[in-house]
């Protein structure tokens, strides 16, 4: 009885048409993508009018334009449109008078234009404000003929708008400090249903009736955050899933819909309520909310985000639901970004796929979000990466935090292009942010540059269609390698033609930067390179420095220069081809010598390098202790801060002084045009030894960082004193490892201990399985 009344309400107040107007602009569609054909087979933009009368018209010398300075620009044949009856005019720019379908000479912007309409008499009977409309959604008038426009997910071509009904509601999404009733009215009085899991609202859904309290739900249950997305942990070698230390934040997550005699008459709203008396300033960083039916990451047989049926105990590093690609994996999602104040950034339906290598055995994946026009928008339109003047994108990636090699700092990757970003080299920019999926915390993930034709088209303005992958399989990079096996690059006048194939300046900051930061992951994988089709030069993206941060002393020159048939990686010998190479060349070795002590004099100086640490450390830190509780990874902030510290800064500067050396000894230099200075003043000298990694699975080593240790014994005691291992006449020297395989050993903590004639130290050791 009610909704009979509201709707009756509605259509006295919205019935009531402009004076004299018989003939109106009853709906239209900008972005034609699936929604209906001309007789071409084209998705052409088309208008709809109505005949709001009870006679028929003689539509004759009526126009239709765009163009409020020619408002006669498309004129009607002899056409009759019959009382409140509708028809359809394509606005293809064909220009077709054939009146079995007309087509105007002109289309219609998706960002937004008026439409006009005139009589025979040149008056200008109806006219529409300019709106913006994504793919596949119409503006319409409810009910037909009405005043009242909406924008419509539901078009209806040639036939009534009075299906296409719009929700109204007391709240928006967004962040909410105390609880609250929220309404929910349909514009047309239809029966609206909602779900709170993510499921799409149908029939059988609950139905909203007067109100819905909103509250916090951060005491609710664990649900999906209880849902293992790894085998068991001796089975991977990342970070397996755990249980969350404690009840994890939540919001609500509503859908809804409205329904009419079983044909749902609205689009599915979809919308995110975060409520907390501690709300305000509670994210110091963007939260994203993705919401989607809970079997498209969680079911066995096509969930992409647990092993699933296409898990192998046989193969557990590399199968699994997740490690599944291309289309057939890819999911329906719904995203809202909200800003660290709680202020909407955008949302929209979306694809989502998980994204990554070995990685996707991870706990926490990272997830990689397609816009579409078969979703409702073609792009993401945010700026999604402060740093980048983009506010249009394709597609991106949420990165996970546990791509880390050796330790848990998290941020190996973004510290490494980003100090690299004032280099000649292509780099991915950075935003941390908090997602939620379904309504729980799922922790820290870092948004990135997806590296494909579209970053290369928004970076350099160049048109994605003219962009070649090395990676995809190229010919011009096989004829390059081609030329030089065939050809020395001894010879100055073949390196300088080499030199109008590759942008060799590109190429030696980009080698500069994955040899000082280790990347031992490089240069068999992780290689990205691209050109500008026909003819431009190649270009090196830095992509993935993961397994950077390594052993300070390690000598990238001799890993990146090998060439040993039986090593397939991380430096096959078809990896190190061009470097070993362009090497031989005089003119090369001596630019990339001296500037690689140009980058080590100003971009990679260590206090450089230190502020940037500081500066990112400082945007994730406020986070990591939620982070933790979700994940059980890091182990604590502890162990985040000491990862850091150890891996990375420690890293920073040492490795300057060692790489000076690797340079020197390697081109067996005399001078070098960087002053390392490698005193440590009294009271500051390094650590003698450091445990890495740890915690770990059993598998260590000791890292002497001092002076020679000689003829020592070396002890391993449980904690209840008991020995468990020993070895005696154990030499390590300074900057040396000694390795320890205690891979059987239960998890517990243990305690080593060093003894020699001049040295004692114990230190803790934490096994984790």
């Amino acid at each position: 009885m009610k909704n009979t009344l509201l709707l009756t309400l509605i259509l006295l107040f919205f019935i009531t048409k402009v004076t004299g107007q018989t003939v109106v602009i009853n709906e239209f569609m900008a972005k034609n993508s699936n929604t209906i054909q001309d007789e071409d087979g084209d998705f052409s933009d088309w208008i709809e009018l109505y005949n709001t009368s009870d006679s028929t018209i003689n539509l004759l010398n009526y126009c239709l334009s765009d163009n409020i300075n020619n408002p006669a620009k498309w004129v009607f044949p002899e056409v009759h449109i019959l009382p409140h009856s509708f028809m359809l005019i394509f606005a293809s720019d064909k220009n077709i008078l054939d009146t079995t379908e007309l087509h105007t000479n002109f289309k219609i912007s998706a960002s937004g234009e008026e439409l006009l309409l005139t009589n025979n008499s040149g008056v200008l009977i109806d006219q529409t404000d300019p709106v913006e409309l994504s793919s596949d959604q119409s503006y319409c008038r409810v009910p037909d003929g009405s005043t009242n426009w909406i924008v419509s997910n539901t078009p209806s071509p040639n036939a009534t708008n009075n299906y296409s009904n719009q929700l109204i509601f007391s709240h928006q999404e967004g962040f909410y400090s105390t609880c609250f009733l929220l309404s929910i009215n349909s514009v047309l009085g239809d029966t609206v249903y909602y779900t709170l899991n993510g499921d799409i609202p149908t029939e059988n859904s609950n139905v909203f009736c007067d109100s819905l309290l909103i509250q916090d739900k951060s005491t609710d249950p664990n649900i999906i955050s209880e849902i293992p997305t790894t085998p068991e942990q001796n089975l991977i070698s990342y970070k397996a899933w755990e249980s969350p230390r404690e009840t994890i934040d939540k919001a609500t997550i509503l859908r809804c819909a409205s329904y009419r005699n079983g044909v749902r008459t609205s689009k599915i709203y979809t919308k995110t309520y975060f409520v907390d008396n501690e709300i305000v300033g509670k994210y110091s960083i963007p939260v994203i909310s993705l919401i989607t039916e809970d079997g498209n990451f969680f079911n066995a047989d096509s969930g992409i985000y647990v092993p699933g049926i296409h898990f192998d105990l046989n193969n557990p590093e590399f199968t699994g639901n997740y490690f599944m690609s291309g289309e057939d994996w890819e999911r329906e999602i719904h995203i809202e970004y909200f800003e660290p104040s709680g202020k909407l950034g955008f949302s929209q339906d979306a694809g989502v796929r998980i994204h990554g290598g070995k990685t996707r055995h991870a706990a926490q994946k990272s997830l990689r979000l397609y816009a579409r026009n078969e979703y409702g928008k073609k792009y993401f339109n945010y700026r999604l990466l402060p740093n980048r003047q983009v506010n249009k994108y394709k597609r991106f990636l949420l990165r996970t935090t546990m791509g880390d090699w050796g330790g848990q700092t998290i941020i190996k990757d973004v510290l490494a292009q980003n100090i690299s970003a004032t280099l000649n080299v292509d780099y991915q920019e950075f935003q941390p942010v908090i997602v939620f999926l379904n309504g729980e915390y799922w922790g820290i993930h870092t948004i990135r540059d997806r590296i494909d034709e579209r970053y290369i088209e928004y970076l350099y303005n160049i048109d994605k269609d003219s962009v070649e992958f090395q990676e995809d399989g190229s010919v011009a990079y096989d004829n390059l390698i081609e030329f030089i096996e065939n050809n020395s690059l001894i010879n100055n006048s073949n390196y300088e033609y080499v030199k109008t194939l590759i942008d060799i300046n590109n190429y030696i900051d980009y080698t500069i930067a994955e040899l000082f930061f280790n990347n031992y992951d490089w240069p068999a994988n992780n290689m990205k390179l691209w050109r500008k089709i026909p003819d431009g030069k190649w270009r090196w993206i830095l992509y993935d420095i993961d397994a950077g941060f390594g052993d300070e002393n390690y000598n990238m020159l001799r890993h990146a220069t090998r060439n040993d048939s039986s090593i397939t990686w991380p430096n096959s010998p078809s990896s190190t081809f061009l470097f070993r190479n362009l090497l031989q060349n005089e003119l090369f070795k001596t630019e990339f010598i001296n500037r690689y002590a140009e980058i080590l004099n100003n971009d990679f100086g260590t206090d450089i390098m230190t502020n940037k640490l500081n500066s990112i450390k400082n945007i994730y830190s406020p986070e990591i202790i939620s982070h933790v509780n979700r994940w059980n990874y890091p182990n604590s902030l502890d162990k985040w801060e000491e990862d850091i510290e150890n891996n990375i800064l420690s890293f920073i500067e040492k490795r300057p002084c060692a790489v000076r050396e690797h340079i020197m000894n390697f081109f067996k230099l005399t001078t070098f045009d960087f002053d390392c200075n490698c005193s440590v003043p009294a009271g500051m000298e390094p650590e003698q030894f450091i445990i890495a990694p740890n915690p770990n699975n059993g598998k260590f080593y000791l890292s002497n960082n001092n002076s020679n240790i000689r003829d020592a014994k070396v002890v391993i005691y449980n904690m209840n004193g008991q020995i468990i291992h020993e070895e005696n006449s154990v030499d390590i020297l300074k900057n040396e490892k000694k390795y320890f395989n205690l891979s059987g050993f239960s998890k517990n903590v243990y305690i080593i201990q060093i003894i020699s004639t001049n040295y004692s130290e114990q230190k803790k050791i934490i096994i984790t399985n």
